[in-house]
């Protein structure tokens, strides 16, 4: 069996030894952790290797909830294990860093932590310290997960209404009283957590778990789906993420308690505080609750996202006539209309898209029109690539002169214009596309062309172009 009071007899210069183990374990109750862990090293080289000294060393890194201090305190409980394989502090110590693990992140060192909790187990199954690992349920004994305890004693704390700070108050005259007990720590440490402004959040989700579960998932069901709903950009969906912000705090808050906790705990241990009640379980009303909960806020997510998706893939859908004439010119099947019409057939089209084409000649006056678009499933196609395919056929002109973007008009999309010029000839264009349409619009010489080939465009697009509801087609 294992004598907490045999620390105090300790080779060498033992008092010396032990009241540097009371100064740095005094630094690492004041969350002081860098100064705990200077004061254990220098004890370390100045009186050789105790138990008690590898216990706060690995406290004090354990106590910074870092990946690298993680390593470092694992390192230092296994350096004082070496020397005193069975001591039951060291191995509790060591089992309760192992314990706190993530089981799916560190599995290693979950694993680590059973093992010196089974240790102690076999070597002085009735210890204090084999009472306090199997209180935090390993081994044996089933025991709720520690978040679930600490917000059970924290809820308890706030029941009818009590103030954070008084209640923060009296825990933490509690934990004084009995300085050995884990719980009581870990209660004291969390209320005064709470009790800051900032923690507003957490706090009235430690008070009403699963009303405010509710209603979170509530608020964020409105955002996820209203947005959709109103037309609105799917970021602004998004942001129904933000509800879960409280629950993120709390569980900071929750962590950092329960290392807070750790560290303020003595190195050797005794008998914990009689009494403590047992959690209860979630009654028929809260699990009801909670499962509404999620229910609305699954259903809201994958409604929005599906919402989203449909509306993403959806196309608008024409039916394509050419009008006879525009602005009193007939169309024309002529030479010079069968020409334009072959070199524009020669231009790409997205799969499935039906094309049209039509030219307006005005002989006597020597203008002409030229109109090519096509209607078809345009959604999944990269606008930028079908304008490079589009204007791709003139490339034989060289670089345009000019280009701008224009308005596309009231059937939406985009509308980007050029003027390619090539010694005395110049011709102008427009091409428009949406999700369900793309066309192009040409005419000869460059005078005017940004008022008047947009002009042109928008309103060959519309005599040409009329929309159909899904439900027609």
């Amino acid at each position: 069996m294992h004598d907490n009071e045999g620390q105090f007899a300790l080779p060498g210069d033992g008092r010396s030894a032990q009241l540097a183990i009371e100064r740095a374990q005094a630094l690492l109750r004041a969350g002081e952790f860098k100064a705990a862990r200077t004061q254990a090293k220098d004890a370390l080289e100045a009186f050789g290797p105790y138990p008690g000294l590898y216990a706060v060393l690995g406290r004090a890194h354990a106590g910074e909830d870092d990946d690298d201090h993680d390593e470092q305190a694992e390192r230092s409980f296994r350096m004082g294990l070496v020397t005193f394989p069975d001591d039951l502090d060291l191995l509790a110590a060591y089992a309760e860093f192992g314990l706190a693990g993530d089981a799916l992140d560190e599995p290693g060192r979950v694993s680590r932590g059973r093992a010196a909790a089974a240790r102690i187990e076999e070597l002085a199954p009735g210890s204090p310290q084999a009472r306090e690992l199997h209180r935090a349920g390993e081994p044996g004994t089933k025991w709720p997960e520690p978040a679930t305890v600490q917000r059970y004693d924290a809820r308890s704390a706030l029941a009818g209404g009590v103030d954070v700070r008084t209640a923060a108050e009296h825990a933490e005259r509690a934990a004084a009283a009995w300085p050995y007990d884990r719980r009581l720590a870990v209660r004291a440490e969390t209320l005064a957590g709470l009790a800051r402004p900032s923690a507003l959040p957490a706090r009235i989700m430690v008070r009403t778990p699963y009303t405010f579960a509710l209603g979170a998932a509530l608020f964020g069901a409105v955002i996820a789906l209203g947005a959709p709903a109103l037309h609105l950009p799917a970021p602004l969906a998004y942001s129904a993420v933000l509800v879960v912000l409280p629950a993120l705090q709390q569980q900071y808050l929750l962590r950092r308690a329960r290392v807070r906790a750790r560290a303020r705990l003595p190195i050797d241990y005794r008998e914990p505080a009689p009494g403590a009640p047992d959690v209860p379980s979630a009654t028929r009303r809260e699990r009801w609750i909670g499962a509404v909960a999620a229910l609305v806020a699954f259903g809201s997510v994958a409604g929005s996202a599906g919402w989203y998706a449909a509306r993403a893939a959806e196309y608008p859908r024409y039916e394509a006539s050419v009008p006879e004439s525009y602005r009193g010119v007939p169309l024309s099947d002529g030479a010079e209309a069968r020409a334009f019409t072959a070199k524009i057939d020669a231009l790409p089209l997205p799969h499935g898209a039906s094309a049209f084409s039509g030219a307006y000649l005005d002989v006597d006056n020597g203008k002409g029109v030229f109109l090519f678009a096509a209607t078809g499933d345009l959604h999944s196609e990269d606008p930028d690539d079908l304008l490079s395919h589009m204007s791709s056929g003139f490339t034989a002109l060289g670089e345009p002169t000019d280009s701008w973007s224009a308005d596309p008009g009231d059937f939406g999309g985009r509308m980007e214009c050029q003027v390619y010029e090539s010694g005395l000839t110049a011709l102008s264009l427009c091409v428009w596309i949406d999700k369900g349409s793309l066309g192009m619009v040409a005419s000869g010489g460059k005078d005017g062309a940004r008022e008047v080939m947009p002009r042109i465009t928008r309103e060959l697009r519309e005599l040409t172009l009329r929309p159909i509801s899904r439900g027609a087609v």
